[in-house]
């Protein structure tokens, strides 16, 4: 059984795929840097070019699969509908009907599905049935299928001839996969696994001293898994007790009193925060205000610092947050245990990379690289469902 692949990347799904015995012919992306990974670890079938430029392909294959760019798709990337890159996907389609494999696959992200993008999708889902395909999307959540991450995709399937068939059968294992299943016995000589450790007493060392496993540094959500600025004194400044009674009060004030009919919180008047203390506050948030915790907009209050979580400490025992192309960042997440980011090669093995599969790029091409491909043993898992569809 063969296959053609459009955006590549670095050949995240084209190794599960190989790994179930679907031979890739060719592979089609636009990124250098991924074209060059792709044959250095899958096969030497890897060619740079702009897919919307793409002449001509192999006539001999089954299935053609593909991974269109999704940031404008994703809830990550703000829901951008006009982002050019969204038309890949209907592209993608007006390939799968010149070339009629028997089999089509699309991978996107979950979001795909949302309202906001079904204008879109339903272009290409016409396009696909309009050309005698019967359609099924299947929304995976990786940490069903051998990933220790919680990242969900979505899955469009388009069988030729308009032969029925469901996604049911595609199912993932019993037992979810936790990070302390993969982070074991890390190759400390490898390129890419290479612990740069916070110096101590520095901003970001202080910081992660206070977070702990499952934790954030969060100051808009009341949680025990949310820790906020003010309670680390040593690096945001002291605050009395009042005054941070006062910071939790608007926490809670700025999402309950809502202003507006979009986003999630609002700033709140001093009237507000009156009305639920026994004491004039006036004094209270001229000091927060002075200590940086508040800022004023107009005559309205609001917390600075608003982010909703930095430096998320993953937790061994439990699966990790999506890896995207922003894994990397010391500021974004923690490693489980030690006060530092997270590695390549961490990031590798939590997308299901084999230690085999090498990144010698630099470190953000690399986390690149890493965050836009599609697990391996989520691709194996699908391309063994791909065969039963064939």
């Amino acid at each position: 059984m063969k296959a053609i692949s459009l955006f590549s990347g670095c050949g995240g799904m084209d190794l599960g795929f190989e790994n179930a015995g679907i031979s890739i012919l060719a592979a089609y992306d636009s990124d250098s840097y991924a074209v060059s990974s792709y044959n250095r670890n899958v096969k030497l079938c890897a060619r740079r070019i702009d897919v919307n430029r793409l002449d001509s392909i192999p006539s001999n294959f089954d299935i053609l699969i593909a991974t269109p760019p999704c940031q404008g798709f994703s809830t990550a990337g703000g829901y951008r509908v006009n982002d050019p890159r969204n038309n890949l996907l209907i592209n993608t389609c007006e390939i799968i009907k010149k070339e009629s494999p028997k089999l089509a696959i699309i991978e996107n992200v979950a979001s795909i599905i949302n309202i906001r993008n079904s204008p879109l999708l339903n272009i290409g889902l016409d396009i696909l049935r309009g050309s005698g395909y019967h359609v099924e999307i299947k929304i995976i959540s990786c940490d069903n299928f051998g990933v220790p991450q919680r990242r969900k995709r979505a899955f469009i399937f388009a069988r030729s001839d308009r032969r029925y068939f469901r996604t049911d059968i595609l199912s993932g294992a019993s037992s979810k996969v936790i990070l302390k299943d993969v982070f074991n016995d890390l190759p400390m000589q490898d390129y890419s696994h290479k612990p740069r450790v916070f110096a101590s007493g520095t901003r970001h060392h202080k910081i992660a001293e206070s977070i702990k496993p499952g934790q954030k540094l969060c100051n808009v959500r009341a949680s025990a898994l949310s820790v906020p600025t003010w309670h680390i004194p040593e690096v945001f400044g002291h605050t009395t007790k009042q005054e941070r009674q006062i910071l939790e009060l608007i926490r809670t004030l700025r999402r309950r009193n809502r202003k507006r009919n979009f986003g999630d919180a609002d700033p709140v008047s001093i009237e507000e925060i009156n009305s639920e203390c026994t004491v004039n506050v006036d004094e209270v948030l001229r000091r927060l205000l002075q200590k940086g915790y508040l800022r004023q907009i107009n005559d309205l209050y609001d917390l600075t610092n608003t982010f909703n979580g930095k430096y998320r400490r993953l937790s061994l025992l439990e699966s990790s947050p999506t890896v995207d192309t922003r894994f990397g960042d010391h500021q974004l997440f923690l490693h489980p245990k030690e006060h530092r980011g997270m590695t390549v090669r961490e990031a590798a093995r939590i997308q299901g990379f084999p230690d085999y599969f090498t990144f010698s790029e630099t470190p953000k091409i690399c986390y690149r690289l890493i965050g836009n491909a599609v697990p391996p043993p989520v691709a194996q898992k699908v391309a063994a469902f791909a065969r039963y569809l064939v």
